[in-house]
């Protein structure tokens, strides 16, 4: 069982979350695939990496990242959104399990719309979407309250707290624990 970490960040930051999903997914008996788009994946306005996307037809699971910008996700995972239109037809990541993280320099940043674009394109995928499942001031996890996915509030990757990267491990373990459950039972 493979679960997949795909993210755009263009300060670090969301790269800095991304590690921890990863590391929440390692600390499980599933592999992590940890795939961040590049600016060379991007190929006139396109992302285009085959390698990845036939990896990814291979994962149980699917956690996507982004900063959010102006109230939505990066341009590039959008890019990466697009791209998959030829698995839409097909539905070839039916029952995969989806998740999302952001980081914002703001505690809300409009945080939200970003979730919602991750999950509009995971329901139209035909995946199983997992919100964050973490209490809000427990343990430190969920500090900001979004359930969506794990919502972080970080101006660079130095601001990125424990308790930030607490919720990204929660993350990780959460979906990979459900890819396992999900595997187990089929």
């Amino acid at each position: 069982t493979q679960v997949a970490v795909v993210y755009f960040s263009g300060t670090g930051t969301t790269a800095r979350v991304a590690s921890g999903v990863c590391a929440g997914v390692a600390g499980t008996d599933v592999a992590v695939l940890d795939a961040p788009i590049v600016g060379s994946d991007i190929v006139e306005g396109r992302w285009r990496n085959d390698d990845i996307s036939g990896q990814l037809d291979n994962c149980a699971g699917i956690i996507f990242g982004s900063p959010t910008y102006m109230g939505s996700t990066s341009a590039q995972l959008k890019a990466f959104f697009d791209a998959m239109a030829p698995r839409w037809y097909t539905q070839a990541w039916r029952n995969k399990v989806a998740a999302g993280f952001s980081a914002s320099a703001l505690p809300a940043g409009d945080k939200s719309t970003t979730f919602i674009a991750m999950t509009t394109f995971a329901m139209q995928m035909g995946m199983i979407w997992c919100g964050s499942g973490a209490a809000t001031g427990r343990e430190g996890s969920n500090p900001l309250g979004f359930y969506l996915g794990a919502g972080i509030a970080a101006a660079d990757p130095e601001t990125v707290t424990e308790a930030d990267l607490n919720l990204a491990r929660h993350l990780g373990k959460r979906v990979a624990e459900l890819c396992l459950r999900l595997d187990a039972a089929s």
